[in-house]
């Protein structure tokens, strides 16, 4: 089985920023969430978390198309 290529920088802070604007508008976050740039100001460890998050997707996605 091949591995996938891990996506860039690029690509997961395209899938956080789209990620993050769904949490917003499903109010997945609490009412006083932060826009995307307040938070990635404020709270780098939380922004680390939410990348590797993303990450994680994109290469559970990547695998999934590898397998098809």
């Amino acid at each position: 089985m091949r591995e996938p290529a891990l996506p860039t920088d690029h690509e997961i802070e395209a899938a956080a920023r789209a990620l993050y604007a769904e949490g917003l508008f499903h109010h997945w976050w609490p009412t006083n969430t932060k826009s995307y740039e307040e938070f990635a100001a404020t709270d780098p460890v939380g922004m680390s978390e939410f990348g590797g998050i993303v990450e994680r997707i994109l290469v559970a996605t990547a695998k999934a198309r590898l397998n098809t």
